[in-house]
């Protein structure tokens, strides 16, 4: 049986206390996760078959600095996981070196001779000549044993003042596949399109379907629309046989309740999120279908301020208001992102159990449903990848962000209560 020190028993514990609040409940209770903390398990996986299992979660709790040959362990993990399993993984940072080698001289840790302590751009180096890429960093505690209170003070310190994080013994992250089966690529994706009073752009929608260029499939949610979106939705459903059009009545309770609702009639692999307002080219899917279907991401996050938006399609404050959340929740999530409120965004459809189990787990009310993406995504360790495009200003009808400080106090709201999950808990 390997023999384990006093600190590395410890250390385990704790990062598998840390580990587990990360992972969704419905993978825990499917028994979707696999857990490696001794060499002999990581052994019989890498000298057995394929995992014929369904594995969300691999979580090797050994410390990659003991690894004999971390590149070779990669490679022959890398056929035995599906290409969405993805790998919870730990190591102690270079910085802390010399405070081990004390350690082992006073029999407190024990000391491998090949052992190799690495910094963030090492670890970079090894995972560049294997199929693995980091898709998240979890806030990693900066003393690797639960000390008390001792150990959870300095967390906050850390989580607060990130430039600290530099000191943190230990590092956490998950890891996916930057290449998966081009099989990928051959999936439908459902295309989400919430309305209320868009009845001037149903027709425009539907027609430039026809630059798609993968399998879809069209969903509209009219949300309790006052004119005559829905006999318009209807009409085109009938004139358009050639094309999967479905429509699902809204309850009138905002965007978010009207995507889900658009969600749970999703036959698709993935889930696009297109706003009714036009503003944004139907031929951009292209591009998100691309970056999903090539696991260049798990969310893919539109961005409309990297390009310089067309004149007269954002409000000059809700342009500052776009910055300051940007910012504020790539803070919050340690992910840097560029614009929270584009309404394009692209996941895989089974994801809304996440994005929904983060909503109730801090009992979000995110009526416009991007913050709650994009705070669940980090938690629950998806990559977010930010896809730039073109903003234009809306043609027909009227913007729905108008109570603006009604709306910035619920997306303040949001952001406090994803902050305390992230920083606090």
């Amino acid at each position: 049986m390997e023999k384990k020190s006093f600190l590395r028993k410890r250390w385990e514990d704790y990062f598998l206390s840390i580990v587990k609040k990360r992972i969704p409940k419905a993978s825990i209770e499917n028994n979707e996760i696999l857990i490696v903390d001794t060499q002999k398990k990581l052994d019989e996986i890498l000298d057995g078959s394929k995992i014929q299992r369904n594995i969300n979660y691999l979580i090797v709790s050994i410390p990659l600095n003991n690894f004999d040959n971390l590149v070779d362990f990669f490679k022959k993990i890398d056929g035995k996981l599906s290409d969405e399993t993805k790998i919870i993984v730990n190591y102690y940072s270079i910085l802390w070196r010399p405070f081990f080698f004390v350690m082992s001289k006073i029999g407190i840790t024990h000391y491998f001779k090949n052992e190799c302590y690495f910094s963030q751009k090492i670890f970079n180096i090894f995972l560049d000549s294997t199929n693995y890429k980091i898709s998240h960093y979890i806030d990693e505690p900066p003393i690797p044993v639960n000390i008390f209170g001792i150990s959870k003070f300095f967390h906050l310190i850390t989580n607060f003042i990130s430039i600290f994080k530099i000191l943190s013994v230990t590092k956490i992250c998950y890891l996916q596949k930057k290449t998966i089966s081009k099989d990928y690529s051959q999936k439908k994706a459902s295309i989400i399109i919430p309305c209320k009073n868009e009845e001037k752009n149903i027709e425009k929608i539907i027609q430039d379907t026809k630059t798609l260029e993968f399998p879809f499939e069209l969903i509209f949610i009219d949300d309790k629309s006052e004119d005559k979106t829905e006999a318009i939705i209807n009409s085109e459903i009938n004139k358009n046989t050639d094309k999967e059009i479905k429509l699902v009545s809204g309850k009138g309770l905002g965007k978010y309740k009207a995507v889900r609702q658009g969600i749970k009639a999703a036959t698709g692999y993935y889930s696009m999120i297109f706003d009714a307002d036009i503003t944004v080219d139907m031929s951009d899917l292209n591009l998100f279908y691309k970056a999903i279907s090539e696991g260049r991401g798990n969310l893919i996050n539109g961005s409309r301020l990297i390009y310089k938006p067309y004149s007269g399609a954002m409000r000059t404050l809700n342009y500052f208001g776009n910055i300051f959340f940007a910012n504020l929740v790539s803070y919050i999530t340690n992910v840097r992102v560029t614009d929270t409120l584009c309404g394009t965004k692209c996941f895989k459809t089974t994801d809304i159990k996440k994005f929904d189990e983060f909503e109730e787990k801090n009992n979000i009310i995110d009526l416009w449903g991007d913050f709650n993406i994009l705070f669940a995504s980090s938690y629950y360790g998806l990559k977010t990848i930010d896809l730039p495009i073109r903003y234009k200003k809306r043609e027909e009808g009227e913007t729905k962000m108008n109570k603006r400080y009604f709306f910035f106090k619920n997306m303040l709201r949001t952001c406090l209560k994803a902050f305390l999950r992230f920083k606090c808990l």
